[in-house]
């Protein structure tokens, strides 16, 4: 499902006396082959080599200079012999951090001295640099690097982009405030602050031919429409639509990356809950076809978009936005659910929207809100996860990393908790009673898969502490 190739670079290092040079090119050539096949096989990674071996300095910044101008995401460095180790130091000026020096399992010549000379002479001046030895063969090695391409892609995906909060502080709570300055220097990303008031202004430029379409397109796919002449009428499910399409014309004419959306309580109380988008931002398709999921945080959580674009960068897939409701010790499962809809991807994460969507029912907003529309609900089908959450203590940093198993349940269960909401019922890898007195936000957010040791890579090159269970 990704929709955008990660781009690693290559730099392969040669000995500095063109004698030697000659004769260890077609080592360093044939490691080079393996690595980028190594990656390329995944068809998740695209390798840019440099055009020569550096073996002198000018190639040394050279070669960086052309690697990184091919909007690379990190740097590999092939040290499979004893290269000079002041040429990766000068190429690593000039090329895209993060870096990551390889040298194969072979005892015919000094890689590994050559890795570690490489790779210290970069840590010596500050620069972070990993270190792999291992023959490509090898699944833990190879998966290293794997961790090594999805966490330079979500460190430098995040670099430039742009977070859209519409709205401001929502109902107090304070663990979801933008810290503009903080997000720009520590991830790059600039917030451009919007007023909700926009949404409900572009809502009424849109077509009734617009409107129509999605309507039925809902009407088609979702396992059931609860109208109730009340909450959830035909008017109140098409103005949600007016709404997420207003939201999309923001996003577009703003050219945001990704949002957080106040919704509590201007626009729940006084309008429409913004539960279709928070639903349909999210997945990859919608009414209109198939698309890149869109990050769509709830209540302007901050803090809960930039980790779920963490999360969508590293995995390439849609990302949870939830809430831990309660423990069920009979079961011995966490019961987790949003105030209103998720991405519906979650109930079978198929590529057909129509299987997602046979499992989804719209249900009129809950009484506690004062406006009209509907609720996406439905339980998340079975699976591993990761979850994590940024959060910050004292000005520092931290974010929450943990895993679990979705367990299906019946409908009813929800009956327990709130029967208008979307959950998902997670056996943990950890016991409440270690998680929960470490949890910094009532929000927690989750993708598909096993995300930890990148998320762990990530926290470590960010300076955040990592606090995994």
């Amino acid at each position: 499902m990704r929709f955008r190739m990660i781009r690693i670079g290559l730099l392969s290092f040669s000995d500095g006396r063109e004698r030697v040079h000659k004769n260890l090119s077609p080592i360093i050539e044939e490691t080079a082959r393996q690595i980028r096949k190594k990656l390329e096989d995944t068809e998740k990674i695209e390798v840019i080599s440099g055009k020569e071996i550096i073996w002198q300095h000018a190639q040394a910044r050279e070669q960086a200079r052309f690697v990184a101008s091919q909007g690379v995401d990190g740097t590999i460095l092939n040290v499979p012999v004893f290269a000079f180790p002041n040429l990766a130091r000068i190429a690593c000026q000039f090329a895209q951090a993060p870096f990551l020096a390889f040298s194969p399992l072979f005892g015919g010549l000094p890689g590994l001295g050559g890795m570690l000379g490489a790779s210290n002479a970069l840590e010596q001046v500050g620069i972070p640099c990993e270190k792999v030895y291992g023959s490509l063969n090898d699944k833990d090695v190879t998966d290293k690097l794997l961790v090594f391409c999805r966490t330079a892609h979500a460190l430098n995906g995040l670099r430039g982009r742009v977070l859209g909060l519409i709205g401001g502080r929502s109902i107090g709570m304070v663990t979801g405030e933008a810290s503009p300055d903080v997000y720009s220097s520590l991830f790059g990303v600039d917030v451009d602050h919007i007023d909700q008031l926009e949404i409900i202004r572009r809502s009424s430029q849109v077509t009734s031919e617009r409107i129509n379409h999605a309507f039925h397109w809902l009407e088609k796919n979702v396992k059931s429409i609860e109208f109730d002449s009340k909450k959830l009428t035909q008017e109140s499910l098409e103005d949600q639509i007016r709404n997420y399409y207003a939201t999309k014309s923001i996003i577009e004419d703003r050219q945001l990356d990704f949002v957080a959306v106040k919704c509590h309580y201007e626009m729940s109380e006084y309008y429409f809950t913004q539960c279709l988008s928070a639903a349909f931002m999210n997945d990859p398709y919608d009414w209109d076809g198939k698309k890149e999921p869109l990050v769509f945080s709830c209540e302007a959580d901050t803090d809960a978009a930039v980790t779920m674009q963490i999360l969508k960068l590293l995995s390439g897939k849609p990302v949870i936005f939830t809430d831990l409701r309660h423990f069920d010790s009979e079961n011995d499962i966490m019961v987790l659910c949003n105030c209103g809809a998720m991405s519906t991807w979650y109930t079978k994460q198929s590529e057909n929207p129509s299987e997602n969507l046979k499992e989804v029912s719209l249900v009129p907003v809950i009484e506690k809100y004062g406006g009209s529309g509907c609720h996406v609900r439905y339980i998340a089908g079975e699976g591993e996860m990761t979850f994590a959450r940024l959060y910050r203590k004292a000005g520092q940093y931290h974010m929450t990393i943990f895993s679990g198993e979705v367990k299906k349940f019946p409908i009813e269960k929800l009956d327990e908790t709130c029967p208008a909401w979307p959950h998902l019922f997670v056996k943990l890898s950890v016991s409440p009673e270690e998680l929960i007195p470490n949890l910094g936000s009532n929000h927690i957010h989750a993708v598909a898969g096993d995300f930890a040791a990148e998320l762990k890579k990530f926290c470590k090159l960010k300076n955040i502490v990592a606090e995994i269970f």
